[in-house]
C-alpha cells in the first residue's frame, strides 16, 4: 500500500514539475541570451580592463566562477514574484491543492521546477565565462574538478528552489518584494563571497570573517571556487557542500510550513 502511494505521489509531482517547465519553456532562450550578455560583460571587464588598473590577473577566473553562482541566485527574484502571484494574486495554486497528494509535495514540486528552470542559465553562464577566459588566456584546468563542480551546481539548484519558497513565505505581496531583495538577498550575495574569498574577509577583520560564516550563500561561492581554482585558498569543499545541503533543508522546511499556513489565510 505504501509503495503504491509513493508511486502515485511521485507521478503527480512529476506532472506538476513538467507543467511548470512547459510554462517556463517560452522564456528559456531569451533568459539564456540575457545571461550570456551579462556574463560576457561582467567577466570581460574584470579579465581585460581591471588588470590595467592594477587588479591581479587571477581575479578574472575568480569572478567568472562567482558569476555562475550569482546568475542562479538572481533568478530567485523572478521565481518569488511568480509564486507570490500564484498564492496571493490569481491563486492558481488552488487547483493544485486539491490534488491527491500532501500539500507539502505541491511546494516541493515548485522548488524542483525552479531548480530545473535555472539550470539553463547556469549552463549559459558557465559556457560564456569559460569562453571569455580562454580568449584572454586566463583559463586553467589545473585545479578544475568536473565532478566537484557538477555536485556544487546540483546543490546550488536545490538551494535556489527551496530558498525561493522561504523568501516567498516572508513576502506579503509583490510590492514588498523589492524590500526583500534590497534588505536580504542582495546583501547576502554582496558580502557572501561574490567578489572576495573568505580568507580575504578574515584578513580584513576576524570578526567580519567569522560572522560571514553565518551567511549560507558564502558556502556556495566558496564551494565553486574550491572546485575550480586552488582549493587551498578557500573553505573545504565538503564543508561547503554539507552546509549548503543543511541550509537548503532548513529553508525548505521553514518555507513550506509558513506557506501551508498562509494559503489557509488567503
Amino acid at each position: 500500500m505504501l509503495s503504491k502511494n509513493v508511486k502515485r505521489y511521485a507521478a503527480v509531482v512529476w506532472q506538476l514539475i513538467m507543467t511548470d517547465l512547459m510554462v517556463f519553456r517560452s522564456s528559456v532562450i531569451g533568459s539564456m541570451i540575457d545571461t550570456s550578455i551579462w556574463t560576457a560583460s561582467n567577466v570581460s571587464i574584470v579579465t581585460y580592463l581591471l588588470p590595467l588598473l592594477g587588479m591581479t590577473r587571477d581575479y578574472g577566473p575568480f569572478i567568472a566562477w562567482s558569476t555562475v553562482i550569482s546568475i542562479g541566485l538572481f533568478e530567485i527574484y523572478s521565481f518569488v514574484m511568480v509564486l507570490i502571484s500564484e498564492i496571493r494574486g490569481e491563486r492558481t495554486i488552488s487547483s493544485r491543492l486539491i490534488l491527491p497528494i500532501p500539500t507539502y509535495l505541491v511546494f516541493v514540486a515548485k522548488a524542483c521546477a525552479y531548480a530545473c528552470r535555472v539550470l539553463a542559465n547556469i549552463l549559459a553562464a558557465t559556457g560564456v565565462g569559460v569562453f571569455v577566459l580562454i580568449l584572454g588566456g586566463r583559463f586553467s584546468a589545473e585545479y578544475f574538478s568536473f565532478w566537484k563542480f557538477g555536485l556544487l551546481v546540483g546543490c546550488l539548484l536545490l538551494f535556489i528552489g527551496f530558498f525561493t519558497l522561504f523568501l516567498a513565505s516572508l513576502t506579503k505581496d509583490v510590492y514588498r518584494l523589492s524590500s526583500v531583495w534590497m534588505r536580504l538577498l542582495s546583501p547576502m550575495i554582496l558580502i557572501g563571497g561574490n567578489q572576495f574569498s573568505w580568507n580575504t574577509a578574515l584578513a580584513f577583520s576576524s570578526t567580519f570573517g567569522y560572522l560571514s560564516l553565518l551567511n549560507p550563500v558564502l558556502y556556495l561561492y566558496e564551494g565553486v571556487h574550491a572546485a575550480t581554482l586552488n582549493p587551498d585558498l578557500f573553505l573545504n569543499f565538503w564543508l561547503c557542500i554539507g552546509v549548503a545541503l543543511l541550509m537548503t533543508l532548513l529553508f525548505g522546511v521553514i518555507g513550506i510550513k509558513r506557506l501551508k499556513k498562509q494559503i489557509n489565510w488567503v
